[in-house]
C-alpha cells in the first residue's frame, strides 16, 4: 500500500508539474533573458554606470546594482539575491539579466506606491519549541526557541494594534512538527505566514540578518549546492512572497549596526508547503558573541519587532496593487500566447497546404503512390517545441527536472 501511495503521489505531482510548470520547456533565449538595453528601459533610466565590478541603474526613485558573475544585487541599499547569475559582459554589451528576475524586480520590488491597508490575518510562527530547542549559546545562555517566542509575541502585539488579525503556531513552549505549522496556517486560513528564527554557524564571526522566501519553480536556492525543485504549493505566491520578503528585509536591514546578508531563497518546508505567502526570518547569530548579547537586550528586541511589523504593514498596503499588476501581467501573457498559437497555426496550415500540393503532383505521376516517407513529411515536431518555448514567458521559465521531482517526493524525502 505504501509503494502504491508513493507511486500515485509521484504521478500526481509529475502530471501537475507538467501542466503548471509547462514553462519548463522554454528554451527560447528571448523568453529567459533580458538585454542590457531592455533592463535599462524597464527600470526607467536613461543610462547606466559600470565601474568594473558592478553595473548600476539609477534615477530619482531607485538605485539598482548588479554584479556580473554573481547572484547578488542591491536594490535601494538592500541586498537581494537573484534566481540566476546575470550572463555576458557589460564591456562587450552582451550582459543580460534573467527574465524572471526582472519580472520580480518590476512588479514586486521596485514599486513604491501604497494603497489602503488590507486587514490581513497573520500567522506568526516562533521557530522550534518543546523538545526542539533550535540553536543555542552557552555564554550567555540563550535558546532559540525562547528568543523566537519572545519576538513573536512582541510582533503580534504591534500587528494587532495596527488593525491586523494575529494567530500563533504556539504561544508557549510546545513541540510542533514542520507539517503541524503548515497545517495550522491552512486551518487558520492565514493570509501571511511569518516564521521567526535565530541563526547559528560554526564560524563564530558570522553575523547579520537574512530573510528567506521560496525559490520559483525550476530554480535553485541561494545556498551553495542547492538544487532546483519542481513546482511546490508555495510557488502559487511567487510574486507575493517576493513583495513580503523584500518589504520585511528592507526594514530589518535598515536597523543600526546590522549586517545585511540579503533576501535569499531556499526551499524550507514551511515555505514550500504553506499555501499563503510566507517568509522565514533569521534575526541574528547566536553563535556570534556580540549579536548574542545584542539579541538579549530589550531595546534590540523592540526595534527588531517594530521593523518586522513595519515590513508586514508595508506589504498589507501594497498587496492590492501587486495583485492587480500580476493579474494584468497574466492577461498580457495570455494575449501573447494566443497570438503565438495563431501564428503557429498559420505556419502549420501553410506547411500542410504545401504538402498537399506536393502530394498531388506525386499522385499525378504515380497513380499507385504510397504515403510519403517520414523524412519527407512536414517537420511538425519542431513546431511543438517552439510552442512550448514561446507560450510560457511568465514567472516559471526554468526546466522542471522530473528526476528531481521524483527524488523530492519519494518516501521519507518530504521533511
Amino acid at each position: 500500500m505504501t509503494n502504491f501511495c508513493s507511486r500515485s503521489l509521484i504521478s500526481f505531482f509529475l502530471v501537475n508539474a507538467c501542466l503548471l510548470g509547462s514553462a519548463s520547456l522554454a528554451s527560447d533565449e528571448s523568453s529567459q533573458w533580458r538585454t542590457l538595453t531592455y533592463v535599462q528601459n524597464a527600470i526607467g533610466v536613461s543610462h547606466y554606470e559600470w565601474d568594473g565590478d558592478s553595473i548600476c541603474f539609477s534615477n530619482n526613485q531607485n538605485i539598482v546594482r548588479f554584479y556580473p558573475g554573481r547572484r547578488k544585487s542591491d536594490v535601494n541599499g538592500t541586498t537581494l539575491w537573484l534566481n540566476a547569475v546575470p550572463d555576458g559582459s557589460v564591456v562587450n554589451n552582451t550582459w543580460r539579466l534573467a527574465g524572471i528576475d526582472l519580472d520580480f524586480l518590476q512588479i514586486a520590488v521596485l514599486p513604491h506606491e501604497e494603497g489602503n491597508l488590507r486587514p490581513l490575518r497573520v500567522l506568526l510562527d516562533p521557530g522550534h519549541g518543546g523538545d526542539d530547542e533550535g540553536a543555542s549559546s552557552k555564554n550567555p545562555v540563550v535558546k532559540e526557541k525562547d528568543l523566537t517566542l519572545t519576538l513573536s509575541k512582541k510582533i503580534g502585539s504591534r500587528l494587532k494594534k495596527a488593525g491586523l488579525q494575529v494567530d500563533y503556531t504556539r504561544t508557549h513552549d510546545a513541540t510542533l512538527s514542520l507539517a503541524d505549522r503548515s497545517m495550522i496556517a491552512r486551518q487558520k486560513k492565514a493570509d501571511l505566514f511569518i516564521s521567526i528564527h535565530a541563526n547559528h554557524a560554526s564560524n563564530r564571526e558570522a553575523c547579520g540578518i537574512e530573510t528567506y522566501i521560496l525559490p520559483p519553480c525550476g530554480y535553485p536556492g541561494t545556498a551553495d549546492g542547492s538544487h532546483a525543485r519542481g513546482w511546490q504549493i508555495g510557488n502559487r505566491n511567487d510574486y507575493n512572497n517576493t513583495l513580503l520578503g523584500f518589504s520585511v528585509h528592507q526594514k530589518l536591514s535598515a536597523l543600526s549596526d546590522v549586517v545585511d546578508r540579503g533576501l535569499k531563497r531556499q526551499s524550507f518546508f514551511v515555505l514550500r508547503e504553506t499555501s499563503c505567502p510566507a517568509v522565514l526570518i533569521e534575526c541574528g547569530f547566536l553563535s556570534n558573541t556580540c549579536e548574542n548579547h545584542r539579541m538579549l537586550k530589550t531595546a534590540w528586541q523592540e526595534h527588531c519587532a517594530t521593523a518586522i511589523t513595519d515590513g508586514v504593514l508595508s506589504y498589507a498596503r501594497k498587496v492590492d496593487l501587486l495583485d492587480k499588476a500580476v493579474a494584468d501581467k497574466r492577461v498580457r501573457d495570455s494575449e501573447a500566447n494566443k497570438r503565438w498559437r495563431q501564428y503557429l497555426a498559420s505556419l502549420s496550415a501553410h506547411s500542410s497546404n504545401a504538402q498537399l500540393v506536393a502530394s498531388a503532383k506525386v499522385a499525378d505521376n504515380r497513380r499507385d503512390a504510397q504515403p510519403a516517407p517520414a523524412s519527407q513529411r512536414p517537420a511538425l515536431d519542431g513546431l511543438s517545441n517552439a510552442v512550448a518555448s514561446a507560450m510560457f514567458t511568465g514567472t516559471n521559465t526554468a526546466p522542471v527536472q522530473i528526476d528531481s521531482l521524483i527524488d523530492f517526493y519519494a518516501p521519507g524525502k518530504v521533511q
